[in-house]
């Protein structure tokens, strides 16, 4: 699953939290050979549990939520 953050949230600082609690997706800049994606994010949640999926859902929209209220995010 493809995420976009809001504009201005960088996916590899959210990354960098979200491994500090034990929660992890892959920053999408990588898959935008041609620049940018500096916003995006790849979920992968096809080998987990359903109840581990929650739990990583919930410590995600926590870092998320913390991400974007940080920054100054402007549409």
């Amino acid at each position: 699953m493809w995420v976009t953050l809001p504009h201005g949230v960088n996916s590899q600082d959210v990354f960098l939290t979200a491994v500090g609690r034990k929660v992890a997706f892959v920053p999408g800049e990588p898959f935008h050979p041609c620049g940018g994606g500096k916003n995006t994010m790849r979920l992968n949640f096809s080998n987990a549990a359903p109840d581990l999926i929650r739990e990583g859902i919930t410590r995600l929209v926590g870092v998320l939520y913390e991400a974007i209220a940080v920054k100054d995010v402007h549409p």
